[in-house]
């Protein structure tokens, strides 16, 4: 075989790799499947407050063209469009985040999720259809995946390959919620823990609940509890306005943060769930109530409550990592559910795939249809000067509507051809005939 052969094939086979189209996005993440504990993905969190600063200059240093930061209970993900590959772009990403604090426990490259191309896609429509999440079939994640790439766009993060890939992930996973019953019953991280925490207020005649903290993980929790006639109620945050904001809705009673540590009221159950970098609550904060039995819910990122908390006498800890094995039995229970879905998000993601490929080359299929109708038009004005400069004018226009109308149906000819080497081959090859036919390059 000459040298040329060789090179031929090799084209050939690049061409037709699965590596052809889409190659642009890389997802790079630490998940609750990923993380040796749930511990590593607080030195991955970007408070909102500084995510504009922080992710513009982010993207600069990654050299990226778009960019989209997701940041749930049970994950970290950054999601970008550039043309480098995903070993690069972590080993940036790690540089960036150790240079900003060298104390952070950033997680080793072996924790981290590096996805590229198909990958990357398949496992966006999993984490946006929650089959990727701790609890399978929970509606909360969507809404979480929605508002990380509408904050994206605010702070001018993304353009119009993010926001194709967020319109088409959010048709599929539709189809999924539609179409099976995943999501059927009451579903979300706070609700795994409500079967124990229903226990616990069974066994004892009356409950004191404390719930710390203001967010979606505190507001489920007093919802439960507020229905339950032997709880009364404490909610607690840093300002006491925003805890009175639950109270008027649930009932009971609110205290500043500062007053419960100083007053260290009478407890059953703790349920805390604040963006606190650092613990709140320690083994010495319970040493005063050892002859109680206590129920404490930890639904914080990173935790509120130190884990060695779990270990004192009297003592029930539920964190992220218990709720994480609870979480592996639920989702076998939903297998049927879950199979279903699969199917759909396959499916979903070759669809996605085929029109990524094609909507890159309509700009080409354009310049086809303008390229026949400017030479069609040409040779007409010749004939007609030549050979039938008697017609009148609107016998031309007619002609020249004609012209028109042939060229986007040559034009549409090649479209056809265009599409089907775009979705089974790859832009070289799209980029190959359009030379061809003397059309300029396919521009991603």
């Amino acid at each position: 075989m000459t040298e040329h052969e060789q090179a031929g094939r090799g084209n050939i086979a690049e061409c037709m790799s699965s590596k052809s189209g889409l190659d642009e996005l890389v997802i790079l993440g630490v998940t609750h499947k990923s993380a040796d504990s749930m511990d590593q993905l607080s030195s991955l969190v970007i408070p909102e407050s500084q995510q504009e600063a922080k992710l513009n200059e982010l993207r600069e240093v990654l050299d990226a063209e778009e960019l989209v930061y997701i940041s749930t209970c049970n994950r970290a993900s950054f999601i970008i469009i550039s043309r480098r590959g995903p070993s690069v772009l972590l080993k940036v990403l790690r540089a960036w985040f150790i240079a900003s604090d060298p104390h952070r426990d950033v997680p080793p490259e072996e924790q981290w999720v590096q996805l590229q191309g198909r990958n990357a896609l398949e496992h966006l429509l999993l984490v946006a259809s929650s089959l990727d999440s701790m609890v399978v079939g929970e509606r909360q994640i969507l809404g979480q995946f929605k508002q990380s790439f509408i904050r994206a766009k605010a702070l001018g993060l993304t353009g119009p390959k993010i926001h194709f890939l967020y319109e088409q992930i959010l048709t599929v996973v539709k189809r999924v919620y539609t179409n099976t019953s995943l999501s059927e019953g009451k579903l979300s991280v706070a609700s795994l823990a409500e079967s124990r925490t229903a226990e616990f207020c069974q066994k004892h005649r009356h409950v004191t609940a404390v719930l710390v903290g203001a967010g979606k993980m505190i507001e489920q929790v007093g919802s439960f509890l507020a229905g339950t006639s032997n709880v009364k109620l404490v909610f607690v945050n840093r300002t006491k306005e925003r805890s009175d904001e639950f109270v008027e809705r649930f009932g009971g009673n609110s205290m500043s943060l500062e007053a419960f540590f100083a007053e260290r009221p009478h407890f059953d159950v703790l349920a805390t769930a604040t963006s606190a970098p650092h613990y709140l609550f320690g083994t010495s904060f319970f040493s005063e109530h050892k002859h109680h039995e206590k129920l404490v819910i930890d639904l914080a990122i990173p935790p509120d409550v130190d884990p060695a908390v779990g270990e004192l006498a009297g003592v029930t800890l539920i964190n992220m990592d218990s709720l994480q094995k609870q979480a592996r039995t639920h989702q076998h229970n939903r297998s049927q559910s879950v199979s279903d879905a699969q199917a759909i998000l396959a499916a979903g993601a070759q669809t996605i795939i085929d029109r990524w490929k094609v909507r890159s080359i309509n700009p080409a299929i354009g310049a086809i249809r303008a390229r026949y109708e400017r030479e069609g038009l040409e040779l007409l004005h010749k004939l007609l000067e030549k050979d039938l400069p008697h017609l009148e004018f609107g016998e031309k226009e007619a002609l020249n509507s004609w012209v028109r109308v042939l060229a986007k149906r040559w034009a549409v000819v090649h479209a056809d051809g265009i599409k089907q080497i775009a979705r089974t081959c790859c832009t070289k090859a799209v980029s190959s005939y359009l030379d061809g036919v003397g059309v300029e390059r396919v521009h991603q």
